[in-house]
């Protein structure tokens, strides 16, 4: 028999490296595993929205923000900090007269709850807000 808390602990936590910078410049990535690392409700605007802080390992995005039907996750404490998602489905759109992208989660999957990860993984660097990655 398996101890479920040690198998827990032994689990690894693989998520998709570069996939936010391949997402920003336009490719289709499937089904990306990232991380939540944070989520800040945006003012104002007439529905309430959530700009959320993602990892994939390698780097990080903090211009993304969750599709409405989802804002119950927030209120759920399911996307809580260190939360593993897989993204089914997301969209990357310029800023109409900006060259800020934001990233779009449209559909989600909750992998492994933040507190079973309880830490950020790899040592992942902000996206620019354009959606170019830093110089090494």
């Amino acid at each position: 028999i398996v101890d479920p808390i040690l198998k827990n602990r032994r689990m690894s936590h693989q998520l998709t490296n570069g996939a936010l910078a391949r997402i920003c410049q336009g490719e289709e990535v499937t089904e990306p595993l990232l991380q939540v690392l944070g989520h800040k409700a945006i003012q104002g605007g007439a529905q309430e929205r959530f700009r959320l802080l993602l990892s994939d390992g390698q780097y990080t995005n903090s211009f993304s923000m969750l599709a409405t039907q989802f804002n119950n996750l927030v209120h759920e404490k399911q996307l809580e900090m260190f939360t593993v998602i897989r993204v089914k489905k997301q969209l990357c759109n310029q800023v109409p007269g900006q060259t800020k992208r934001v990233v779009i989660i449209l559909d989600l999957d909750i992998v492994t709850p933040g507190n079973q990860v309880n830490k950020k993984i790899g040592n992942p660097v902000q996206i620019g807000a354009d959606g170019k990655i830093p110089n090494p």
